[in-house]
C-alpha cells in the first residue's frame, strides 16, 4: 500500500490555484458548488478515467474527505503522488474560500459562510425546482 498523505483545506489554500485539485463527488454534487479550477473525476469513476490525470501532484477532495481519502489510495497504489485534503470542499467553503456556484438569479445575493454547504446544496436545489 502506497503512502498518501492529508492536509486541511486551508493547507491547499497556500498552494491553490496552482495545485491541481481533483474533486471525486458525483457529477450533481459538484454542479453545485465546486472550487474553482478543480477537475470533476467522481470516486466510481477514478480506476478508468487516470489517462485525466496529470502526472503531477493531484490533491483529492469530496465533501468531507472520506470518498477522496479513498480515491487518493487507489492512485497512490497506482504510482501517483496523492494528497487528502481533510474536511472536502465543506471546510473549504466554512474558510471562506473561493468556490463557483449552480448558477442562481442575479437578484440572490451569494449565501452566507455561516451556512452550511447542505443548506446551500437545499437552497440551490429548491429553487432548481422552483423555476423547473
Amino acid at each position: 500500500m502506497a503512502a498518501t498523505r492529508t492536509i486541511t483545506a486551508d493547507e491547499l489554500a497556500v498552494t491553490w490555484p496552482a495545485a491541481v485539485v481533483v474533486d471525486v463527488r458525483s457529477r450533481e454534487e459538484y454542479a453545485i458548488a465546486h472550487i474553482p479550477g478543480s477537475l470533476n473525476i467522481p470516486l466510481d469513476d477514478i480506476s478508468s478515467r487516470l489517462k485525466d490525470l496529470p502526472n503531477t501532484t493531484l490533491h483529492l477532495l469530496c465533501g468531507s474527505g472520506k470518498r477522496s481519502s479513498q480515491a487518493a489510495q487507489i492512485l497512490a497504489d497506482r504510482g501517483y503522488q496523492t494528497v487528502n485534503v481533510a474536511g472536502g470542499i465543506t471546510e473549504w467553503y466554512r474558510n471562506g474560500r473561493p468556490v463557483i456556484y449552480a448558477a442562481a438569479p442575479a437578484d440572490n445575493p451569494p449565501p452566507d459562510r455561516r451556512r452550511s454547504l447542505g443548506s446551500l446544496r437545499h437552497r440551490l436545489l429548491s429553487r432548481a425546482a422552483r423555476t423547473s
